[in-house]
Parts: C-alpha cells; sequence; structure tokens
C-alpha cells in the first residue's frame, strides 16, 4: 500500500531521479570523507549509506610512549579508535545539526551517514560533513591535544 501511495505521489520516473539524488548525494559525502586522511571509508557504499571512521592512525598521538607488541599496539589503537568514534557520534548527535546512526562490523565501530529525506540537497551534505569535521577537530583538541 506504501509503495503504491508513493509511486501514484511521485511517478516512477519522478521516484527514479529522487533515488538518483539521494545516491549521488551519497557519493558526495564518500569524496568528502575519502579526501581527508585522518577518516577512511570503511564499507562500500550501498545506495544512499556511507558507513566511516576515523582512522587510528589519526589518533597517534595518543599512542606514543606504549612498549607492547604489534599484536597489542594495534589491539589498543582499535580500541582507542572506536572510543573516539563513539564519542565523535555522541558529540555530532549532540549538536542538534544532524544525526547519524552506528553499527560494529568485526569489532570496528562505525559511523553511517545516510541520506534520506526528500528536501535534502548537496548543502546539506556538506553542512553534515562540516560538523562532523569540526567535531572531530574539537575533540581531538580537547582529548588528544592533537
Amino acid at each position: 500500500m506504501k509503495l503504491w501511495l508513493v509511486l501514484r505521489s511521485y511517478g516512477v520516473p519522478n521516484l527514479r531521479n529522487f533515488l538518483r539524488s539521494h545516491v549521488k548525494m551519497a557519493k558526495l559525502f564518500q569524496h568528502l570523507v575519502e579526501c581527508d586522511q585522518r577518516f577512511e571509508v570503511v564499507a562500500p557504499r550501498n545506495f544512499a549509506m556511507v558507513c566511516f571512521r576515523v582512522l587510528p592512525t589519526a589518533l597517534e598521538k595518543k599512542q606514543i610512549g606504549f612498549e607492547k607488541s604489534d599484536y597489542q599496539t594495534r589491539h589498543l589503537d582499535e580500541e582507542n579508535a572506536n572510543e573516539f568514534n563513539r564519542k565523535l557520534l555522541e558529540s555530532v548527535n549532540a549538536s542538534g545539526e544532524v544525526y547519524m546512526t552506528h553499527t560494529v562490523v568485526e569489532g570496528i565501530y562505525v559511523i553511517r551517514f545516510a541520506v534520506g529525506a526528500s528536501l535534502t540537497e548537496d548543502k546539506h551534505v556538506i553542512k553534515a560533513w562540516k560538523v562532523v569535521q569540526e567535531t572531530a577537530n574539537a575533540i581531538l583538541t580537547t582529548m588528544y591535544n592533537i
């Protein structure tokens, strides 16, 4: 019934354009993430969802002084990155400017950005990315003195 209403309201060509524009905006967000070396896209983008995180290497200053095995260091790096990404998501959502969700994939905390609102435009996607970057910068400066 819902699909019928959507098809009747938009029409197949307009619905197709609507979905394509959301995928295009997700590609834009993915590109913005990939341009910042502190972040990575964790999983291939599907439709209008981008899964990303701050890389453990962005938090390297925090790790200086550890004399652990490679395995222990990598494990600590991932734990710190997971905690940082958790705090990043909480802060981004607390800003009230954008809302994102998370998941954990193979022990990696991942932030999910999805384009889905009917009035979303490129400017909203760019603003969302700026909020993520500004929040990450603030947390890095405050917590990690990076």
